[in-house]
């Protein structure tokens, strides 16, 4: 969804979303069922906006260790400030940068791709680690099987690895 920057009013002007364009398409995760934005967007003069709102989905992940997928709920507050950059200002800004200044996004025109705020959201929403549980033990490195249902019979195998010898020498 474009919203430009002169349509948005200074009381701000309130958007739900159900679905995300270009979001359904192979990721690295799954939206189940439709998401839930609800945002309002308030101009603060005419080159600056404001977003608020929360986003809330259900994303289905794929687990690093084990490769399962897994569900798991995102619900994240929003509070981005747009800006459209002016040539005169930009040597001020680049001295001055303070802790609120990192919440900014500086646009080259006055136009806001919501869509495309909303998908970057729910990219940062996402864990670094992506876990099924805290306790997953993964996959076998052999076989492939997963050792969250049980052992594999591989370890066994390992008496014929080099640092075997190595293993008798702590005993």
């Amino acid at each position: 969804m474009i919203i430009r920057f002169n349509e948005i009013s200074p009381l701000g002007s309130c958007y739900e979303i159900r679905k995300i364009d270009g979001l359904y398409a192979p990721q690295e995760f799954v939206v189940k069922g439709s998401i839930d934005a609800r945002c309002k967007l308030t101009g603060k003069g005419g080159n600056k906006v404001e977003l608020q709102g929360r986003l809330r989905a259900t994303l289905t992940l794929i687990c690093d260790r084990c490769l399962s997928s897994y569900d798991r709920e995102v619900d994240t507050e929003l509070q981005v400030l747009f800006e459209v950059e002016s040539d005169d200002s930009w040597h001020l800004k680049d001295l001055e940068y303070k802790i609120p200044d990192l919440d900014t996004v500086l646009l080259e025109e006055p136009v806001l791709d919501l869509d495309d705020v909303l998908r970057q959201q729910l990219y940062l929403a996402l864990p670094i680690k992506k876990l099924c549980t805290e306790q997953c033990k993964g996959i076998c490195s052999r076989c492939g099987a997963d050792l969250n249902h049980g052992a594999c019979g591989c370890a066994d195998e390992n008496k014929d690895s080099p640092f075997a010898a190595l293993a008798q020498l702590k005993k």
